[in-house]
């Protein structure tokens, strides 16, 4: 995995791992020039998490409830 490379990034609390994603995958959709429409719902999304951080779900939550739904 990439990530093993980077032990500065495997180090970094998680609020900043998350964080990195986040600019990661905003940066990605903007080098592939996606869907307008889909930057937008990114953008919209992460303004409304800002505004309401506890209003989130954690991602060890989501990943375990997505976990579940794959092996039901």
């Amino acid at each position: 995995m990439i990530v093993d490379r980077l032990p500065d990034v495997l180090a970094l609390p998680t609020e900043q791992k998350q964080l990195l994603a986040e600019e990661l995958l905003n940066q990605v959709v903007l080098e592939k020039e996606k869907d307008p429409a889909l930057l937008e719902l990114l953008r919209r999304r992460l303004s409304e998490h800002e505004a309401q951080p506890e209003n989130g779900v954690r991602w060890e939550e989501l990943r375990d409830r997505l976990l579940k739904r794959q092996h039901a």
